[in-house]
């Protein structure tokens, strides 16, 4: 069993892999990046947290974490910086219109954008990062054996035996 915010990861890797101009889509990834490999996005998940729904059956309302880390190079402070921001509005269009990772979620809580010009070097490196809130239910089933089916016996006006039934369970 794979963990639901892992599958996240995995579509919005699958959304920003449409961003135009990027060379890579990294997944966690904690190795520094050489210029050729630029403009490149690192997508990480690593932090969610659950508010239960009661005390029936636990059930939990989720939020994933979801970190969108982009960079790239430029020649000039300038165009660094409207180029990260065009970049910044590219990976947020993906994310937001990609239809099948809207359907793995109930919403998108957050989204908090933050852009940095770095001219430290020769080339002039611009990088967005992005936290993206993504909301679901996760319900943890019941232990013990799957109910599969329902059997009974109906009584009426007396009758211990009136009517039996037998009504089949279908697992989603």
């Amino acid at each position: 069993m794979t963990l639901y915010r892992v599958e996240l990861k995995q579509a919005a890797a699958a959304a920003l892999a449409n961003v135009d101009g990027v060379k890579n889509v990294f997944i966690d990834r904690s190795l520094p990046m050489t210029q050729d490999m630029l403009p490149a996005i690192i997508i990480s998940c690593p932090r969610d947290n659950g508010v239960s729904a009661g005390r029936a059956q636990p059930q939990f309302t989720r939020v994933s974490h979801l970190y969108v880390h982009a960079r790239l190079c430029h020649t000039s402070p300038e165009n660094a910086e409207a180029e990260v921001e065009a970049f910044a509005e590219q990976i947020e269009l993906a994310i937001m219109l990609d239809v099948g990772l809207q359907a793995m979620v109930t919403q998108v809580t957050e989204i908090d954008t933050e852009v940095e010009i770095n001219s430290k070097t020769a080339e002039h490196t611009g990088e967005v990062s992005m936290h993206f809130g993504l909301e679901y239910i996760e319900t943890y089933p019941p232990p013990g054996t799957p109910l599969t089916e329902i059997t009974g016996t109906m009584t009426a006006n007396g009758n211990d035996d009136f009517a039996g039934m037998q009504v089949p369970l279908t697992q989603d």
